[in-house]
């Protein structure tokens, strides 16, 4: 068996609102292996955005240890966690948070500008991606002028271009009428046939037939880990 991608041990989280302790995450611990499409459900207010947020190092856990790609990402500080996420993470959202300014290629290519990458690289690399998604044909065309499915395919391409250990994503068709969200769920699927790890927080049961393991919280804890229709051999 493959070591794991994300390892989460006792991962707890909790705010304080008004001299409350409100405790969302109580003690997660869970491994996502290479190749995985995990879909992480529950009702509303079970912690499953706090903890994509957590996985996404966008947010840090109150106590526990995360490691993603053998680093504990836990209690970094924010110059060193932004650095894990952008080395090994990509991000896919329910609302697009595409740079309006900047055109399809552009958009692109931020995380690889963020990571020092080369003019040229840059660009060489959102060409093939924008291809890969379908939108060769859109390069220069700013987010304004594309459908919402034409968004979330840059969103996508966008997510690939540091070549993530895994990907992630928000609700990623909850915007999409159902022609663009059964598009957007078939490019899931063969980023997953080549070999891409997914976690996905979704309320959508389309994701539960395509994916290999499904995860329900409920009350800040792992309610059930079970695999999914389409669950394959570690």
């Amino acid at each position: 068996m493959p070591d794991p991608i994300i390892s989460l041990r006792e991962i707890c989280k909790s705010y304080q609102m008004g001299g409350v302790t409100s405790q969302v995450l109580q003690g997660v611990s869970l491994d996502i292996y290479p190749g995985e499409y995990v879909c992480i459900m529950g009702p509303s207010g079970c912690g499953k955005s706090t903890l994509l947020n957590v996985l996404g190092c966008l947010d840090q856990p109150t106590t526990g240890d995360y490691f993603l790609g053998g680093q504990n990402v836990a209690h970094l500080n924010d110059d060193d966690l932004s650095a894990a996420r952008n080395r090994n993470l990509g991000f896919i959202f329910q609302s697009y948070n595409l740079i309006q300014q900047l055109t399809v290629l552009e958009n692109i290519a931020v995380p690889m500008y963020y990571g020092g990458a080369e003019d040229a690289k840059m660009r060489a690399v959102a060409e093939d991606l924008a291809n890969q998604v379908g939108l060769g044909h859109r390069l220069n065309h700013k987010p304004m002028e594309l459908s919402g499915g034409q968004q979330q395919r840059v969103a996508i391409a966008r997510a690939l271009s540091n070549s993530p250990l895994v990907i992630l994503a928000d609700e990623a068709t909850g915007n999409l009428d159902s022609k663009s969200g059964q598009e957007i769920l078939g490019l899931f699927d063969d980023l997953n046939a080549q070999g891409r790890t997914l976690v996905f927080v979704t309320h959508d049961e389309r994701m539960v037939e395509r994916s290999t393991r499904i995860i329900r919280l409920r009350d800040g804890v792992v309610e059930r880990d079970e695999p999914g229709a389409k669950a394959k051999p570690h």
